[in-house]
């Protein structure tokens, strides 16, 4: 069988074409993302189960047993364990407690540290012709022996790219227009009259499915074990709610405890007319706060604000796995592709902002620009080598910051000082 190649115009052709449009389906896909294996899948349910073991929190599992939702204090005793050494597996160990169950995995992203370069090729290419989401992109799995998905038809509000790791996978799917028409949909498991309305799309390991965020689905099995990993792109956050959201930082900043207030004093609400003519104080405070803002005080906000969002590289979250850095560290970026992200400010030039994974940083340290500078072409660098003097402390602590975030990783380990 041919190969589908997700090359530049097979992404032209799916952003013109398909992009929350109509559904997809291609065989035998071309991609690195195949490299997310069965047993690389595995590999991540294990890490994340371990953590969630280990907090005594299964947030980020849900556990269907034929149709019902187990307590999260329940979920923690049907996660997947080293022993079960496979998907199938565990597969076995589950089916000889539960004739029908469904594993939901929200949060293979946090611990998806060795193939996050894979998603994120994936994902650049995805944006560079759809545009970068306003809200986020999430990496999902379904696991089970279940016969529909547990929460019967439904609609999301993110465009789904699922890919099969193990058995064959069923989904259904009607569009936007028969969902509006048939609100019956919602939720439902007895749709057997609404199945010729339907498209039914039906794979397995090697290919890929896409299906907009307005499409109503549900999966469906004849008992048999699958697992699928998704990546959702949600679509669901306009721009003017972005930009409302920068404004309301600003506003924030510059009003402090004034913005706090919960009641507001007048002099008069009215004239005995009903008119309205003067605005009580607080709002006279405020407006004089914005009028003499400086234009490149508000750009500086936003430049800020888009910054942040832009460093978690469309993800809701980055994996992470943070060592202590200090001045005898020798790091290098975690991925070459994944950059710290800097402007210098607008209003103070003598400061830049740093970002990276969701943190946002401001310094007036030339040393730590310089060192990230050297890090995002790929260069190792020793710590000691830039970071020095009284803003050592300082630098470090910033320098930290990025680390935790997920941006640099330890080439070696330091040397021990004892004899």
């Amino acid at each position: 069988m041919k190969s589908a190649l997700l090359d530049q115009k097979f992404w032209r052709s799916f952003a013109k074409n398909h992009w929350e449009k109509k559904p997809l389906l291609l065989r035998n896909v071309k991609s690195g993302l195949l490299e997310m294996s069965a047993a690389e899948i595995f590999d991540l349910l294990v890490l994340f189960a371990d953590r969630c073991r280990e907090l005594n929190d299964p947030t980020g599992f849900k556990f269907y047993t034929e149709g019902v939702k187990a307590d999260a204090e329940d979920v923690l005793y049907v996660l997947p364990l080293k022993s079960d050494k496979s998907l199938a597996g565990y597969h076995k160990r589950m089916n000889s407690q539960f004739p029908d169950y469904c594993l939901v995995c929200d949060e293979l992203l946090q611990v998806n540290l060795k193939k996050q370069n894979l998603l994120t090729e994936f994902t650049d290419e995805l944006y560079r012709h759809v545009g970068f989401p306003n809200r986020f992109s999430e990496m999902g799995l379904y696991l089970g022996n279940y016969k529909k998905t547990p929460f019967g038809v439904h609609v999301d509000s993110c465009g789904v790219f699922s890919f099969p790791v193990a058995g064959t996978k069923k989904f259904r799917l009607w569009s936007a227009a028969y969902g509006d028409q048939h609100p019956e949909l919602d939720r439902t498991f007895n749709y057997e009259k609404h199945k010729k309305h339907s498209q039914l799309l039906e794979v397995g390991p090697g290919d890929m499915t896409y299906w907009p965020s307005s499409e109503w689905h549900i999966a469906e099995s004849d008992g048999s074990f699958s697992a699928t990993w998704s990546l959702g792109v949600w679509v669901d956050k306009q721009h003017k709610d972005m930009f409302s959201d920068s404004l309301k930082n600003l506003l924030d900043a510059k009003l402090g405890a004034a913005g706090t207030q919960v009641t507001t004093t007048f002099k008069s609400l009215h004239g005995n007319s009903g008119e309205v003519t003067e605005l009580p104080p607080a709002y006279v405070q405020s407006l004089k706060l914005l009028q003499k803002m400086n234009p490149l005080e508000l750009q500086d906000a936003l430049l800020q604000d888009w910054m942040k969002h832009i460093s978690l590289q469309g993800f809701k979250s980055m994996p992470v796995d943070a060592a202590k850095i200090t001045a005898k560290s020798k790091i290098q970026l975690r991925h070459e592709k994944s950059l710290i992200l800097w402007q210098q400010s607008l209003v103070n030039k003598k400061n830049h902002h740093i970002a990276f994974g969701g943190a946002l940083l401001e310094s007036s340290s030339a040393n730590l620009l310089k060192l990230i500078k050297d890090l995002n072409t790929g260069k190792a660098c020793a710590v000691n080598s830039y970071l020095k003097g009284t803003q050592l402390k300082k630098d470090l602590s910033l320098l930290q910051v990025l680390a935790d975030a997920g941006a640099c990783a330890q080439v070696c380990m330091e040397k021990s000082t004892r004899p």
